[in-house]
């Protein structure tokens, strides 16, 4: 919990002293290709700014962002005052413990599964598995081979604390966790995808959709 903590902290001061980017993440464009013509609910987990939310809806994709940081929400609902309906100040580990009331719905995480403790990783995913109408998991995340990894303190297998927490993925470990309850359709670890000024991190991207049972 502690971990996490530090992180809402850290989060709330930078989203209060940022300005918040517009344009949509690469994985978000990559995605929306296979979304085309998507009929049923993407949630957004750890949405941050808000921009991936903002580009799903645009393109016609129902989209909904959930995060923990209560400035990246009002910040978002504020510039995106349109679509503030779109956005939940809510701890996304949890969000998902009950059955959801809705059809057909997909998770989009970009960034924020490198956020969370092994523990709430574990509830998360948990969690996940027992909805009867999942559909699609997006996930994008820093790896064990990140230019980051090893900075700050170490404070667990992975889990380092410089400016916040981080837990760097292990990809062969998470596809192993995923393939039992779902077909893995796209998996591939690169630099070149979230290219941000000098930083090139070596970033995973996993697409899989649940199996039928």
């Amino acid at each position: 919990m502690l971990k996490e903590n530090l992180n809402l902290k850290y989060w709330n001061n930078f989203y209060k002293k940022k300005n918040l980017v517009i344009q949509p993440s690469k994985f978000a464009t990559y995605c929306q290709k296979v979304l085309k013509g998507y009929k049923g609910i993407v949630y957004d987990i750890g949405c941050g700014n808000g921009r991936d939310v903002i580009f799903f809806n645009k393109k016609k994709i129902y989209c909904i962002g959930i995060d923990k940081s209560p400035q990246a929400i009002f910040k978002s609902k504020k510039k995106f005052l349109p679509y503030k309906n779109h956005f939940k100040n809510e701890n996304f580990c949890k969000f998902f413990f009950k059955q959801l009331k809705v059809a057909n719905f997909s998770i989009y995480s970009r960034f924020s599964l490198h956020s969370i403790s092994y523990v709430n990783e574990k509830k998360l995913l948990d969690s996940l598995i027992n909805q009867a109408n999942l559909e699609y998991l997006f996930i994008e995340s820093r790896t064990l081979d990140d230019e980051l990894y090893g900075i700050g303190k170490r404070v667990g297998k992975h889990e380092f604390i410089s400016t916040h927490y981080r837990r760097f993925i292990d990809p062969l470990i998470l596809k192993q966790k995923l393939k039992k309850y779902f077909n893995i359709i796209y998996f591939r670890k690169s630099k070149g995808f979230a290219k941000f000024k000098k930083e090139d991190p070596c970033i995973l991207r996993i697409i899989a959709k649940k199996k039928l049972i």
